[in-house]
């Protein structure tokens, strides 16, 4: 029988208060890490802060490290990702303390690698650069390739959102010749997509096809939101480089993927370029058609480009009217 998600969190919230009436720890700290989970997947994030900062507390009172630190980097990881970045910097930071007393170095290049991220969210590119490269010395340290060249890509990441174009290539093309004789698909297939992103921003556009292209062909069939991701860029390129045919069928396959999975937000993105094709086009009618999809999803989640796409809509009705009475 399925659950819903309404049933499942309130059998779960009845269960965290069995646990806490009952003064049982290790049921309530299980209790309390479902709940955090629950409320992640229901995208409710910050709701799970509170059971975690429960839960964090129980770990410190039993003086149980690896809870200790691993609660803290969920909490750390639930700020970043809602921009609040000086809580997850003070949290990964804890993070650190705990993991570098215990000698843990793999843990320690991860939480640092993290803490880049949250610098890099924060346009702070000197310090995460500085984090970027501290986990990279860990990780080589280690003989851990992979991770080297997973860091590296990010530090081309930072590069490039620097317009460093040429210090981006060069961190970028380091990763990928790390990642090619580690035989690690998925991350060339990142390493490729960066490439093409950033020669979509130099405008070289059968470069970026081709990276796109690239990437595509070593990415798992299972990693759909990244495969939608890269046929958008690829849509993208194929429509400046004038081949609005292949940019279509591009964007097609990519809005499947993200409506298979319910991705509401960026379906709303691919629908929206795909309208602007078939304004090109001048097939004002399936260019509305699309602009309506758009409207709904900006309507149902509250998407602040509603008044953005209602005046594209207007503006492609005008056309279609014009069109109709020149032929009356």
């Amino acid at each position: 029988m399925n659950v819903s998600s309404e049933e499942l969190l309130a059998s779960v919230l009845s269960e965290t208060e069995r646990a806490r009436a009952a003064e049982n720890r290790d049921l309530l700290a299980a209790a309390l890490f479902r709940l955090a989970t629950l409320y992640q997947q229901r995208d409710e994030p910050m709701k799970a802060t509170a059971p975690l900062q429960e839960l964090l507390v129980l770990h410190e009172d039993s003086q149980d490290r690896q809870g200790i630190v691993g609660t803290l980097l969920m909490l750390g990881d639930l700020y970043r990702r809602q921009g609040g970045w000086h809580h997850a910097l003070a949290l990964y930071d804890r993070a650190r303390a705990s993991q570098e007393a215990a000698g843990d170095q793999a843990g320690m290049a991860a939480t640092v690698g993290s803490m880049g991220v949250t610098y890099e969210g924060m346009e702070m590119w000197e310090e995460a650069l500085k984090a970027y490269r501290e986990s990279a010395a860990i990780k080589e340290s280690l003989g851990d390739p992979v991770g080297v060249a997973l860091v590296w890509n990010n530090i081309g990441n930072v590069e490039a959102k620097r317009r460093r174009s040429e210090e981006a290539f060069e961190w970028y093309g380091k990763a990928l010749g790390l990642q090619e004789a580690a035989g690690d698909r998925l991350g060339q297939s990142v390493t490729l997509a960066n490439l093409a992103s950033l020669h979509q921003r130099r405008g070289e556009w059968n470069e970026a096809t081709n990276r796109y292209r690239q990437s595509l062909s070593l990415m798992g069939e299972e990693d759909q939101p990244r495969r939608a991701a890269t046929l958008n860029g690829l849509g993208f390129v194929r429509k400046k480089a004038g081949d609005l045919d292949k940019a279509l069928a591009a964007y097609k396959e990519a809005l499947g993927l993200l409506e298979a999975t319910g991705d509401l937000l960026r379906s709303s993105v691919v629908l929206h370029n795909m309208a602007l094709i078939h304004e090109e086009r001048r097939e004002w009618r399936e260019a509305l058609r699309l602009l309506e999809q758009v409207i709904a999803i900006d309507k149902r989640i509250g998407h602040p480009d509603l008044k953005q796409d209602m005046e594209a809509f207007r503006r492609i009705r005008v056309k279609l009217d014009a069109e109709r009475d020149a032929r009356q």
